[in-house]
């Protein structure tokens, strides 16, 4: 029954969340694109595209955020309730802090659930959409912008040089240089005119150039080598047409990334590290298999049978073994032999280690798949921290609650990638290195609770002034009782 005590709380809690959420989302957003800055600026992309990227990315980062949220909002509502004495209030008219806390846990249970479906399902999908898009940002050329002075090299074929151009914004251009390098032969045809005017048409799909009185070089190309032609032909108006698709982003199919573990469900990561799986044991047990050509018997049994045949009425003259076989054969057996164990060991060595390979790629698709998992289930454990932390605390706002949000989000992103580490590597097993980071911070967030339930005054800097100054005062009396004692004595 969703009673007055309830309402109160989900009042607090909801619009807390969801602020704390777009908050958290965009401080991450924010550190996040700023290593992109330098492939999204002087691209000439378009509102569009700029919105694309922003959304794509936005989403990749829910992960994150979801947990973080979930923390600092817990800590903020009944930071909040207590500092304003209504948690107080409710705790005197008989209810405990479980029940006051149960609507709350619900909605994490919930924001855990959104957050698996964000995790395995939208964030693989905006994962793929956002990085393809980024990789053909960085493929796309610069917008069309001549520097005064310099020379301009990304339309292909053709290198243009302009000295200067109009100051009021106008199209005009001055001291103009055209190198065409349509034939392949080098710079042998240039075209320079004074003044001419610049501008874009059809959607600025095309440069239109129009240059007034000039003078176009060439050097045809003759088959005498020794003598050869120089043209030179001017010029009051000519109009040069010069196609801008270069200068365009093409669309790279997004089927091409879709073999990247962050744009995978965990269906798809279970069916790759499987996969993995397969084909590492497939090698462990083809490796004997591959290695019969380099053993000269390879019927066991059958010869050792023919050789321990009739061994004991053998004389036992070791010695004459070097007696029977020539000194060169010898040697030639004892080469032949260590080039064939030589090989072996390679061989079982590259088997090692493609099979080390195989199942270190596995354990990261495995991590990956769990990662999902982990990061919903955080959800609630951040419930657990922030909601009896917040009780204890009774601080409101965005002061406290953001500090030790962002004390136990760091501590919870440390161990995630130290568990995850030690996983990959196989220092751990999978489970223990995945759920580590939600194992310890379960620990924090059941002793909180048991904390907050009795109402500890854990962070209350007069219970430890308290205990200081009783220690100090019974350590200050054995210590007076020690040096009587010794007076005594003597």
């Amino acid at each position: 029954m969703f009673t007055k005590i309830d309402k109160l709380v989900t009042k607090a809690f909801i619009p807390t969340f969801f602020l704390t959420f777009f908050v958290v989302l965009f401080i991450l957003f924010t550190v996040f694109i700023s290593q992109y800055l330098e492939d999204l600026v002087g691209k000439d992309l378009g509102l569009d595209v700029y919105l694309r990227v922003f959304f794509y990315f936005a989403l990749t980062l829910t992960q994150m955020t979801f947990p973080l949220a979930t923390l600092l909002a817990s800590l903020m509502c009944f930071g909040n309730l207590g500092e304003h004495s209504e948690l107080t209030a409710i705790k005197s008219s008989g209810i405990s802090l479980l029940r006051i806390l149960l609507p709350v846990g619900v909605y994490a249970v919930f924001i855990s659930v959104v957050a698996f479906l964000s995790n395995n399902y939208v964030a693989p999908e905006a994962n793929l959409r956002a990085y393809s898009l980024i990789y053909d940002i960085r493929q796309k050329k610069p917008a069309l912008e001549f520097k005064e002075g310099g020379f301009y090299n990304d339309l292909p074929d053709y290198r243009i040089r302009i000295e200067r151009k109009d100051r009021d914004g106008g199209n005009g251009i001055y001291g103009v240089m055209i190198y065409d390098h349509t034939t392949r032969r080098g710079n042998t045809d240039l075209i320079i005119a004074d003044t001419g005017k610049m501008y874009n048409i059809l959607n600025d799909s095309y440069l239109v150039i129009e240059l007034q009185n000039g003078y176009r070089f060439s050097e045809p190309q003759t088959e005498n080598t020794y003598k050869r032609e120089f043209v030179r032909d001017n010029f009051k108006k000519a109009k040069f047409v010069f196609s801008l698709e270069a200068l365009g982003m093409n669309r790279t199919p997004e089927e091409l990334f879709k073999s990247h573990r962050v744009m995978m469900t965990m269906f798809e990561l279970r069916k790759v590290a499987d996969s993995l799986d397969r084909e590492a044991s497939h090698y462990l047990s083809n490796t004997p298999h591959i290695s019969k050509p380099y053993y000269d018997y390879q019927f066991g049994a059958i010869l050792h049978d023919s050789l321990t045949r009739g061994i004991d009425t053998l004389p036992k003259h070791y010695t004459q073994f070097k007696k029977v076989i020539n000194p060169e054969d010898m040697f030639m057996f004892y080469d032949k032999a260590i080039n064939k164990t030589r090989n072996i060991k390679n061989l079982i060595t590259a088997s090692k280690e493609r099979v080390e390979t195989l199942r270190t790629d596995s354990r990261v698709y495995r991590i990956e798949m769990h990662q999902k998992i982990t990061f919903s289930v955080a959800c609630f454990i951040m419930f657990l921290i922030g909601a009896p932390l917040g009780a204890i605390i009774k601080k409101g706002g965005f002061g406290v609650p953001v500090l030790v949000s962002i004390v136990f989000f760091i501590l919870f992103y440390v161990l995630t990638i130290t568990g995850q580490k030690y996983a990959k590597e196989g220092v751990t097993g999978l489970l223990t290195g995945v759920w580590m980071a939600n194992g310890i911070l379960a620990i924090f967030g059941l002793f909180f609770l048991r904390q907050a339930y009795f109402d500890s005054r854990l962070f209350d800097a007069d219970v430890y002034y308290i205990f200081f100054n009783r220690f100090k005062e019974k350590y200050w009396k054995a210590s007076l009782a020690k040096k009587a004692n010794i007076q005594v004595s003597e």
